[in-house]
């Protein structure tokens, strides 16, 4: 397989693991859901969209550190958006620890 065929499978694994993290109550999405989250100590992973502005990317690395939580750059808004059957999606907060390093474990 080469290197574009082996990145659509991985983003197809990943947006199926968010999907089922959904279905399962797990997963926020919004800045606003996955600050909460994040400070109530909910959250396990924070996916945000690789094509955010560099101040949105900040405030986000800014929270996780703050609450120690992981970060990982993922996608595009409107990826994440049709994925998940909503508008642009910007950041996303997985709830569920084993979603959270199923997911890790498929975009390392």
């Amino acid at each position: 397989m080469d290197k574009k065929t082996q990145k659509a499978i991985v983003i197809e694994k990943v947006l199926n693991l968010l999907h089922l993290c959904r279905k399962a109550g797990k997963l926020e999405t919004g800045f606003d859901a996955c600050q909460r989250s994040c400070s109530q100590g909910r959250s396990n992973l924070l996916l945000m969209a690789e094509d955010l502005s560099s101040r949105q990317k900040s405030n986000l690395r800014n929270i996780a550190d703050a609450n120690n939580v992981k970060l990982v750059e993922f996608g595009s808004k409107e990826i994440l958006g049709n994925s998940l059957k909503l508008r642009d999606v910007g950041i996303i907060s997985v709830e569920d620890k084993n979603f959270a390093r199923g997911i890790v474990l498929k975009l390392l």
